[in-house]
């Protein structure tokens, strides 16, 4: 236990290290141990006033002790504010979970402690020490946070400091909002215009004083992703300098608020570029008006390379079939084959041939005004001039003319165009075929994920929902062991059983491991759906279908694996755990 840590509230949690600080208070981890296991929670203490010297500064300021009590009275009711903020997103996967909290006053003085208890994390802080996030995780901690901000608006909520400092990861990599100290309800925030948050990622509307809504969420989250997809350097920084100095900072929030055009973020791909720098576009109007739509630009950023070769594909055989198609569908009969040379390239005709040409009319057009019959040369001079336009084609013509003339059957064209025409209708419709075949069974390999849970009522199409769904399951499984009934021991294994008598976790630790790691295994109706393999800071989750095989591996790098099932590695590695959990339900 670290010197100075104060003593809990709570006599079952013990306080054991400081793990944050900030202008709103400090932050510990807390233990509590029942049955032989081990919880944690994280425990925020604010106290009013901070120190001595800001009690004796309002002391100076006020008339009396009654009015400095009155105005520290205040501070706490906004404190509490935070509080009944945080009640009203227990149970969201992406923002942090409130447990309970204790408002302790001080009898022989004016001061007062504030005990908040919280789910545990990470800080999104120390999560970044030591490595450089992919854009594939960029994306994903903007899609997480999306969802937060979506929740927030429901609640006609503005969190108002969107930064890093107040972003954690759950242990299953999951990125969640914290810190709703100066949140506050839409409607009262437009009433008091109040300049709250962090200049580095404040919104120029709030910086300027002028009205604002929640779309100043979404401009403080796009400079966030900014930076990150920026070599962690804020808009308008240099890439060059190695050191940064005040002069530097002030100079880039100037440019900023002055409305000055963000360069596009070094590391960022083009498409992701223009999300981050549509989110935190100077003018409100020109933002992402609501994270539902920021959310959606995200998420088809996220699964474009799953979905790439197959839009290649699609829009190669949509090329390659366009004009087969239209003309199928207008029931179009193919041009002759002399009005067809006519669309080549123009071949200027020799003059001797014109000579012909002319010629040949004239007798063609006499024989038709003597109401004689047309004759197989002027027949022949007829298909010659129609095909004038392509020398090719109108030597293949004189060719004809000095051999015996081949009359082609109307019978056989029409057949040819019947041919064509079946061709045509047969291909469309054997790739709509494989269309739909592929797109049943992408569904279909969805929600067998989920077919084990009987208590899914979502309609899954798609399969970041699916991963979504199993993150939310083990969640789920997480709340309720105290609930389960424990078989085993710690420090070798554990296994907890529903209700049902149904194998819900299993956790295996170093000694019964055959790596020397903690595993936890979490079953659906005792089938393995999610592996959660950790020693100490390192961590990998593995995730399943109702089959046995692995759909997703994060590895210790957070490096994210889907479906690479070319990767002997990734192959390897999920027989590995599947195996381990099958005996688990055999012991």
């Amino acid at each position: 236990m670290d010197k100075g840590v104060p003593v809990s509230v709570w006599p079952e949690w013990q306080l054991i290290e400081k793990i944050g600080e900030g202008s709103f208070g400090k932050v510990y981890k807390a233990q509590r141990t029942e049955r032989g296991r081990s919880f944690y929670s994280a425990i925020k203490l604010i106290s009013i006033p901070g120190n001595k010297g800001e009690l004796d500064s309002v002391r100076a300021e006020m008339n009396d002790e009654q009015s400095t009590r009155e105005y520290f009275r205040n501070l706490v009711e906004d404190c509490i504010q935070e509080i009944y903020t945080m009640e009203h997103f227990c149970g969201n996967s992406h923002i942090v979970s409130f447990e309970d909290f204790k408002v302790v006053e001080y009898l022989d003085e004016i001061g007062w402690d504030i005990y908040i208890r919280m789910e545990y994390l990470t800080s999104f802080m120390d999560y970044c020490t030591g490595k450089e996030l992919t854009e594939k995780e960029v994306i994903k901690l903007g899609c997480d946070l999306s969802m937060a901000l979506i929740y927030c608006r429901k609640l006609n909520i503005i969190h108002r400091d969107v930064k890093p400092e107040n972003i954690f990861v759950s242990r299953f990599g999951d990125f969640k909002l914290g810190d709703f100290g100066i949140a506050r309800e839409q409607a009262h925030t437009m009433g008091n215009m109040s300049k709250k948050g962090t200049y580095s990622y404040m919104a120029p509307e709030i910086y300027k004083g002028e009205k604002y809504d929640s779309s100043i969420d979404i401009y403080s989250l796009g400079i966030v992703l900014y930076k990150l997809m920026n070599q962690n350097r804020l808009p308008f920084l240099s890439l060059d300098k190695q050191l940064i100095t005040y002069r530097d900072k002030e100079n880039a929030l100037t440019r900023r608020m002055a409305g000055e055009k963000m360069p596009a973020p070094s590391k960022a791909s083009a498409a992701f570029s223009h999300i981050i720098l549509k989110a935190c576009a100077y003018e409100p109007q020109k933002r992402y008006r609501t994270p539902e739509d920021m959310l959606q630009d995200l998420e088809n950023l996220r699964i474009a390379p799953v979905n790439a070769a197959k839009e290649w594909e699609k829009s190669q055989w949509q090329l390659a079939n366009h004009h087969d198609m239209e003309r199928a569908q207008r029931g179009y009969v193919p041009e002759e084959p002399e009005a067809a040379a006519m669309d080549k390239t123009h071949v200027a005709e020799a003059p001797q041939v014109e000579k012909v040409i002319r010629k040949e009319e004239a007798k063609e057009q006499s024989s038709l005004q003597n109401g004689g019959k047309e004759t197989q040369d002027s027949k022949a001079s007829r298909n010659i001039r129609r095909e004038s336009k392509s020398g090719a084609a109108l030597r293949k013509k004189r060719q004809i003319l000095e051999k015996t003339e081949r009359k082609i059957s109307p019978w056989t064209v029409s057949v040819a165009v019947v041919a064509m025409a079946a061709c045509i209708i047969i291909g469309v419709y054997v790739k709509l075929i494989r269309d739909e075949e592929w797109k049943a069974q992408n569904t279909t390999r969805v929600m067998e994920v989920l077919e084990a849970n009987d208590n899914s009522t979502a309609q899954i199409d798609d399969f970041s929902t699916a991963i979504q769904t199993i993150k939310e399951q083990a969640n789920a499984i997480v709340e309720k062991l105290d609930k389960c009934k424990e078989v085993g021991k710690e420090g070798d294994r554990i296994r907890y059983y529903d209700s049902d008598d149904k194998l819900v976790k299993a956790l295996i630790y170093p000694e019964a491991s055959e790596d020397g790691v903690y595993e936890e295994y979490y079953y659906w109706d005792e089938r393995l759906f999610f592996a959660y393999i950790w020693t100490g800071n390192k961590k990998e989750l593995y995730y399943y279908d109702k089959r046995g095989k692995m759909i997703r591996w994060i590895d210790t790098d957070g490096v994210v694996h889907d479906k690479e099932n070319d990767s002997t590695e990734y192959i390897k590695r999920g027989e590995k755990y599947w195996k381990n959990a099958l005996e688990q339900l055999d012991e």
